[in-house]
């Protein structure tokens, strides 16, 4: 990550082959961008060139959106499992329509697949207590992998109510 005399991250350096490049964040992306990633990881961007001031010592870019992530090994071991907890303000729905999950009052976003969010019954103004881990967004939120919600364990397969709930 560079760092801004002010202290917060202003853009990244990526190896790309055997290449550097600087990507510099946009303003409304300065002071949380970063929060939670782990060093060294992947990830796949979007970006535009910067206009060359100076001599710059590689080429350097604006960042346009974040495509991927990594979500591989690395990060998944730099986010371990936790709780959260929360309202619902509003629901996502998947491309063809379907609820997916619900954006919490934070603008976390817990996602829970289709067939989660139905067997939990997800609702806007719904209390939600869920354990699972974490995805870095752009604006310092996070996406909430949901293993669980309200007692109902959300996996790969159908959801569940677990024993004793």
């Amino acid at each position: 990550m560079n760092i801004s005399p002010k202290g917060f991250y202003e853009g990244f350096l990526l190896k790309s082959g055997k290449n550097v490049v600087q990507v510099n964040l946009p303003k409304e992306h300065l002071h949380s961008f970063a929060d939670g990633w782990a060093p060294y990881g992947e990830i796949s961007v979007e970006v535009e060139a910067e206009e060359p001031w100076g001599s710059p010592a590689h080429k350097v870019f604006r960042l346009v959106r974040v495509v991927d992530n990594g979500g591989g090994k690395a990060e998944k071991d730099y986010h371990p499992p936790r709780k959260f907890s929360g309202r619902i303000e509003r629901l996502n729905y998947a491309l063809h329509g379907e609820v997916n999950g619900g954006i919490l009052e934070t603008g976390d976003f817990l996602h829970l697949k289709p067939e989660g969010a139905q067997a939990v019954g997800l609702t806007v103004g719904m209390a939600v207590e869920a354990h699972g881990t974490t995805k870095p967004m752009p604006g310092g939120r996070f996406v909430i992998e949901a293993d669980e919600v309200n007692g109902t364990v959300i996996g790969h397969g159908k959801a569940k109510k677990k024993h004793g709930k």
